[in-house]
């Protein structure tokens, strides 16, 4: 059985329940389906980490107290 056809028979069974408790679980695993952020991303975001990544590695980066020294002042209350 190709997963469309499982798709589609899923959907009449949910459909044709009324057991609050069996689609209270159903929406649950939905919810916590272990989602892989990266996965979602635009392919624009990965290939701006993977460069700054690169850049990390060959130490063209600055530390966060060197940008926090710089920008000090605009971050007084």
């Amino acid at each position: 059985m190709n997963i469309a056809v499982t798709k589609v028979e899923l959907v009449k069974q949910l459909l044709n329940t009324n057991n609050t408790a069996l689609i209270n679980h159903i929406k649950a695993l939905f919810e916590t389906q272990d989602i892989d952020l990266w996965d979602e991303m635009p392919d624009e975001i990965k290939q701006s980490v993977a460069r700054a990544v690169k850049q990390a590695d060959k130490g063209e980066f600055k530390s966060n107290e060197e940008v926090m020294k710089k920008y000090k002042k605009w971050l007084k209350k």
